[in-house]
């Protein structure tokens, strides 16, 4: 009786408190997570451009992006206006939260399939596989 109990707490604090993800490498400065930046207003992903204004009024950070373009799927993609044409920030000591904590894992990227760009220096892996979540 007592050894189920410890299972199930363990098996609890394992699956609450253990990082499923870890960020391996280190930044190469390739510049693509500054030139294909995605925002989200609540869990949709921005595609207009008035929803972009709508964020800049919000907060005054998103004045520090430009809008780059669309990818395959109509998703809008942002530049920051502080990277220059060597791939380095101008701004890199007063540079945003967002840029800051690149790569982090958060529910969208993980069921986008957490990968990171191919040029990137930085990947992401499974920190624990869910067989061993069942022990």
């Amino acid at each position: 009786m007592f050894r189920t109990i410890f299972q199930y707490l363990k098996f609890y604090f394992q699956k609450f408190f253990t990082s499923k993800y870890k960020i391996e490498g280190q930044c190469n400065q390739c510049g693509e997570c500054c030139k294909n930046i995605i925002f989200m207003i609540d869990e949709n992903y921005v595609c207009e451009e008035k929803q972009f204004e709508s964020l800049k009024k919000f907060d005054k950070k998103y004045n520090h992006f430009d809008i780059a373009g669309k990818n395959e799927k109509g998703i809008l993609l942002f530049r920051c206006k502080s990277l220059d044409e060597n791939n380095k920030c101008k701004d890199y000591v007063f540079r945003s939260v967002y840029c800051r904590a690149y790569p982090f894992v958060t529910d969208k990227i993980r069921l986008g399939g957490c990968e990171t760009f191919e040029s990137c220096g930085f990947k992401i892996k499974i920190n624990k596989k869910f067989e061993n979540y069942l022990k």
